[in-house]
């Protein structure tokens, strides 16, 4: 009678992987380019951007960092390759999957004379939501982003910082797979800078994938995951290792100090 094999030990779990979010793909680029007039912008781009991650986008400008996000924000359609979001076409998003898709760019696109309330009422609408829906959605980002009590007041009269708050209120208010941002820090002082890059990474970590487009790459490397450099083409890819996130350089902790982030 043969011996019994004594059963293998069954490896330990790594108490980190209980807490990571998952890596499913939420987003695929697949050969694609996209030609303007008969010149090619972007050409054979291959990248999966997977839930839980941000994503850099980084390159010299006229690198095709912005059309690759229009691709994937279903706005312009490939010339050649695929796209897809959650499965499914990115040029046909706003007529499959409406709502799937967040953008942030690097100006607000706000209704200037309409208060921060009646912008996100006139945006929710658009995709069916009334205003207690939108309400209920906005109340907790609005805190999250020290905005509830400014509501009330036309947006014309924000400062530029509270502006893009507004705007990735918005970009959030419809429960997005993927958060797309283009240079959304570009026009805002340090602090607030630093306070929407921390957003973002905090919905990352709680399971959302996110794309940065931006020419920081201090900020790429402070709270991206993995950052792709683009120029015509993916030149390089590169992965960070996550760490906890570092304080800010005595310069930015002096600005925030004397004075404060408006």
């Amino acid at each position: 009678m043969p011996a019994k094999t004594a059963p293998r030990p069954r490896a330990k779990p790594d108490p980190e992987d209980t807490h990571r979010p998952p890596r499913d793909v939420v987003a695929r680029l697949e050969n694609a380019g996209r030609a303007f007039h008969g010149r090619a912008v972007l050409r054979g781009v291959t990248a999966s951007v997977h839930a839980g991650e941000v994503l850099a986008v980084v390159g010299p400008n006229g690198g095709g960092k912005s059309t690759l996000l229009h691709l994937l924000a279903g706005l312009l359609s490939p010339t050649s390759g695929r796209v897809t979001v959650d499965g499914h076409p990115a040029h046909r998003l706003a007529l499959e999957a409406a709502g799937i898709v967040g953008l942030v760019t690097a100006r607000p696109g706000l209704h200037p004379l309409l208060t921060g309330r009646e912008n996100l009422h006139h945006f929710g609408g658009l995709f069916g939501l009334a205003p207690d829906a939108v309400d209920e959605k906005a109340a907790p980002l609005a805190r999250a982003f020290a905005l509830s009590e400014s509501l009330t007041s036309r947006v014309g009269t924000w400062s530029t910082g509270m502006q893009q708050k507004l705007s990735l209120v918005r970009a959030l208010l419809l429960s997005p797979k993927l958060l797309l941002l283009d240079e959304p820090t570009a026009n805002l002082d340090p602090p607030v800078a630093e306070m929407l890059h921390g957003e973002v990474r905090k919905r990352a970590d709680a399971g959302l994938a996110c794309v940065l487009v931006t020419h920081d790459l201090a900020a790429a490397e402070a709270f991206a995951d993995r950052a792709l450099l683009v120029d015509g083409e993916v030149k390089r890819e590169l992965a960070f290792e996550r760490r906890a996130r570092p304080a800010p350089g005595p310069l930015l902790t002096a600005w925030q100090e004397a004075i404060g982030a408006r």
